[in-house]
């Protein structure tokens, strides 16, 4: 039996549990079905290390519900990062890691042989048993810390030299931006991990809409983004949680949208199976893997950026045929407010003043059904609504009389 430890190799595996389980918090232990319960528990363990301070639990007729519990206005840094940190290692990588520092410290060049012959040579000397490591180890680690930016090489004839990469940055001059960093960033799991090098504090700032979640998603975020910088085809697998099915898809990804109201992120990419740009949902995408280079990028790009002139949020259909929305409404004198809210917020909309107190606001995108929540706000002072689309105007008809009714018809006494 496996001895159990809270360090993870792969992320992807228990960031499902945090979402499903603690997150969402509507599963208990008895709802997982995908794998043993004995996974569950040690998935359990491990979450319960990271966040022991945020966690709850609820209890219904027959089962305990554990989530996650946080008022993001009282917490100085996202705590889900900690689950990045516990990344698992070998005897190996935590050995080398500290000699190879060493060694190349204080300004220090050596070849993969030189640096090879110096661990054997004077450090594992005072080991009783002691692990010899070939030179495609040393050399291979030694690229792998090339590549995490960690060190630098440079010819010298023709041998390879190896150094610690030299950087003028203060971090700690640095401590505020990278709080803020970290906590408003797609990537600010990465500001977490510079701001752990500092002795510091957050004390100066909070945030009201504080999506702590979209933390899980980092991992994707990065390689999406990688992809979209160097113009390449992925293959992703998307969840559908309608048909609880995953599905795999090849698309070209171009763009995110993020909701500044709810916070929700989807990715707009072109998709080979649709023939058609379409949107995703980043937290329904459970893995990504680039493929290369995609054709046809820039025409793919361009073709988006002029959908997105004609939407209302991140929904567009299937980008054919636009629908219109037309809205009167009363604005009194003194609610000159209600007036700069409509230019402020009603996107490429065009506002118009028919008389003294009488506006007309009309605007045309792929999909009127998602302005309903805006309209909404508006309710009290609109006169009339009419729309392309009939089932706007309907559903917004529909419920003004279930309102209606719910308060007895205008019955005086239905609302104590």
């Amino acid at each position: 039996m496996s001895e159990f430890s809270e360090l993870i190799k792969k992320f992807d595996k228990i960031r499902d549990y945090m979402r499903e389980f603690y997150v969402y918090g509507f599963k208990s232990r008895e709802d997982y079905d995908k794998k043993s319960l004995r996974s569950y528990d040690n998935e359990k363990r491990r979450i319960e290390s990271y966040l022991s301070d945020y966690m709850s639990f609820r209890h219904d007729e027959n089962n305990k519900n554990i989530f996650i519990s946080i008022d993001s206005s009282d917490i100085p840094t996202n705590p889900l990062y900690r689950a990045f940190k516990a990344k698992s290692f070998t005897k190996n990588d935590i050995t080398l890691n500290f000699i190879i520092l060493d060694i190349l410290d204080g300004g220090e060049r050596h070849s993969a042989n030189e640096v090879a012959d110096k661990i054997a040579d004077e450090y594992l000397t005072y080991f009783e048993n002691p692990v010899i490591w070939d030179l495609s180890t040393v050399r291979n680690k030694l690229s792998e810390y090339v590549n995490l930016g960690i060190l630098q090489t440079e010819k010298d004839g023709k041998r390879l030299l190896y150094s610690l990469k030299k950087t003028d940055i203060n971090l700690d001059e640095l401590c505020d931006a990278l709080a803020f960093f970290s906590e408003i960033s797609p990537l600010g799991v990465v500001g977490s991990f510079l701001l752990d090098k500092c002795n510091y504090n957050n004390s100066i700032l909070s945030f009201k809409h504080h999506y702590i979640m979209h933390a899980l998603e980092s991992e994707i975020v990065y390689t999406l983004l990688h992809a979209i910088h160097n113009k390449e085809k992925v293959e992703i697998k998307n969840h559908s949680p309608r048909s609880d099915r995953d599905i795999i898809l090849e698309i070209i990804p171009l763009k995110f949208l993020i909701s500044a109201q709810g916070g929700r992120r989807y990715l707009c990419a072109y998709s080979s199976k649709f023939r058609a740009i379409v949107d995703f949902r980043l937290d329904y995408i459970m893995s990504v893997k680039v493929l290369g280079k995609a054709n046809n990028y820039t025409e793919h790009y361009e073709k988006l950026e002029r959908i997105l002139s004609c939407t209302w949020s991140a929904s567009f259909g299937n980008a054919k045929r636009l629908e219109w929305l037309k809205m009167k409404l009363s604005i009194p004198h003194n609610e000159r407010f209600i007036v700069n809210r409509i230019e402020r917020e009603g996107r490429h909309g065009k506002l118009t003043q028919i008389d003294e107190t009488t506006y007309e606001y009309f605007i045309e995108v792929f999909d009127t059904m998602e302005m309903m929540p805006w309209i909404r706000t508006f309710i009290g002072r609109i006169i009339s609504i009419e729309s392309s689309n009939i089932e706007v105007t309907q559903t917004f008809y529909s419920d003004l009389e279930k309102m209606y009714q719910l308060y007895n018809g205008g019955d005086g006494n239905a609302v104590q």
